[in-house]
């Protein structure tokens, strides 16, 4: 039971962190190159695995959803990562998201924000946005204790160097079901 009132604040300051974190967030597509300096910048080869990613994430949605569905004891924190249109003087073409209480409703599925958009005016922490599946990038639950999905929260911790990962992200890549 300790873990459960532990993993709600932990999985909300992650969706702070993977959405708005410090200075502008690093998950966004740009929709033409990066200035130089640019904290968004992505590698080719990040883009590649987040595309790698996203595509896995999608294949898998009815492991997802079966659990959303007919969840097990000691399940919660279900959420889904999903981009939305970025405001245009932003630079970018989409914001990624974390939505949780997702809900299937006369045909379609839709989630409310987990924290507020860093690039999206007229949304905040708690609205509800229609989700197209094709469009999920990631998805996650927990389970006694430990984070089923979020790779792509799992990848970009690994992106810290060892030496530089404070105790809070530690724990959370601790939190990760073993492959």
């Amino acid at each position: 039971m300790g873990h459960r009132f532990f993993l709600l604040p932990v999985l909300l300051t992650l969706a702070a962190l993977f959405s708005c974190g410090k200075g502008p967030p690093r998950f966004l597509f740009p929709d033409g190159p990066a200035l130089s300096g640019d904290p968004t910048q992505h590698r080719p080869q990040e883009d590649r695995e987040l595309a790698r990613i996203a595509e896995a994430a999608r294949n898998s949605l009815p492991v997802f959803f079966r659990r959303l569905q007919s969840p097990l004891p000691g399940d919660g924190n279900f959420r889904i990562k999903y981009p939305l249109r970025a405001d245009p003087p932003s630079g970018f073409s989409r914001e990624q998201v974390w939505l949780s209480d997702i809900r299937f409703q006369d045909g379609r599925y839709s989630g409310s924000l987990a924290s507020a958009p860093y690039y999206i005016s007229g949304l905040s922490r708690g609205d509800t946005t229609v989700v197209d599946i094709e469009e999920i990038t990631d998805w996650m639950f927990t389970q006694g204790g430990k984070i089923t999905g979020g790779r792509s929260i799992k990848f970009f911790l690994e992106q810290i160097p060892e030496h530089e990962r404070d105790e809070e992200q530690r724990r959370i890549l601790e939190m990760f079901e073993t492959d």
